[in-house]
């Protein structure tokens, strides 16, 4: 979830537009100019009555003041370099968010979302506020799914927290595609469960985490407003805290390949707090046969508190015959390279297999 602190510090200050009472989702353009936005006299009165809304009234609203940013490319280095004072509208949502930041337990809204969908959201997490007050979440990573992703296509997400990856997919994949989903926090489980079934989608979710070998490790759970940051590491950023420690199930994606009967992995996510290098070498054979396109968290640090580097994984991609891309600083695109200092997500692209006679020329 490194990217998700990322995305909220680059765009804290972007344009956002207030979303007037309607049932449909508001699909919120992007703006082509970086002045100041324009004066919204219905948000500036809900901001001046924002006290006086009960919690229970603003949950209602919550729908109505969402807003959808179309799965486009939305580069960090443009909304950075705009340094536009937020709106009305982005100022409302930010401050219904932080009245729910503070709950020990955190409230349930429903937002509507991409290609007709709908969100449960536990108001007051991280994520509530990249798809709630931003209205983005993952954006470049999101452009990317968009255009990669095909009916019939097999989905695999590491680490699928809430489930917005797998709803996503299981939205694009179908008719005919699979998803399978791999989180082992039952709190997070509950989550996807509720977003799954709230859009009537079908997936396999196995309650576990991904590593080298099959056996037991120690979930470090973080409190809901962090739940992003679970890791069966160690807390690497600051102002996480611990809600408990869980002992989970622990698979190789070789093994749930071979038990689920799989013939094609398309896409692997992997967003699994620094337990990146382990999942793959457990997942040699996946990347032997099926050669799947890979879409990754790299965080050193988090790497790090779990023995591992971001040098080794990299060597690791390298050695399975992946080449690298990152989403570009000014456009958001994919470009060659690994260029990702703040640890943002990367994505690897099989190479070529050279067979035959090109092999022998080569």
């Amino acid at each position: 979830m490194l990217t998700l602190l990322l995305v909220a510090v680059a765009v804290s200050a972007a344009v956002g537009l207030y979303a007037h009472a309607v049932s449909a989702p508001v699909v919120e353009q992007p703006r082509r100019g970086y002045g100041v936005p324009p004066p919204d006299p219905r948000a500036e009165s809900l901001l001046r009555r924002l006290p006086f809304f009960r919690d229970e009234e603003l949950l209602e609203l919550i729908p109505k003041l969402a807003v959808c940013r179309p799965p486009t490319p939305w580069p960090r280095g443009m909304v950075e370099r705009a340094l536009a004072q937020s709106g009305a509208g982005m100022q409302l949502r930010q401050q219904i968010w932080d009245r729910f930041a503070g709950y020990q337990e955190l409230p349930t809204a429903l937002i509507h979302w991409h290609h007709g969908s709908r969100l449960r959201l536990n108001m007051g997490s991280e994520l509530s506020h990249s798809l709630f007050v931003l209205g983005a979440f993952d954006p470049n990573e999101f452009a990317f799914l968009e255009t990669f992703l095909q009916p019939g296509m097999v989905f695999v997400d590491g680490g699928s927290h809430e489930g917005v990856y797998s709803l996503f997919a299981a939205l694009r994949t179908a008719p005919g595609g699979r998803v399978i989903a791999f989180e082992p926090s039952a709190r997070e489980r509950a989550s996807w469960q509720a977003n799954m079934e709230l859009n009537h989608c079908q997936a396999t979710l196995i309650p576990a985490a991904l590593g080298q070998a099959e056996g037991e490790a120690t979930l470090v759970v973080a409190q809901g407003q962090r739940s992003g940051h679970n890791t069966l590491g160690a807390f690497v950023w600051g102002g996480v805290e611990e809600a408990r420690r869980e002992r989970v199930p622990v698979r190789s994606l070789d093994h749930v390949a071979e038990e689920l009967a799989l013939t094609r992995m398309d896409l692997l996510k992997l967003d699994i707090e620094g337990a990146e290098t382990q999942a793959l070498r457990g997942a040699a054979r996946v990347l032997r046969e099926f050669r799947p396109t890979l879409l990754l968290e790299v965080s050193p640090r988090s790497l790090a508190a779990q023995g591992s580097s971001r040098d080794e994984l990299l060597g690791l991609l390298d050695e399975s015959g992946y080449d690298l891309f990152s989403f570009d600083y000014w456009t958001g695109e994919l470009i060659a390279g690994h260029s990702n200092p703040g640890g943002e997500n990367l994505v690897a692209r099989p190479r070529p297999i050279i067979t035959g006679d090109a092999a022998s020329a080569a």
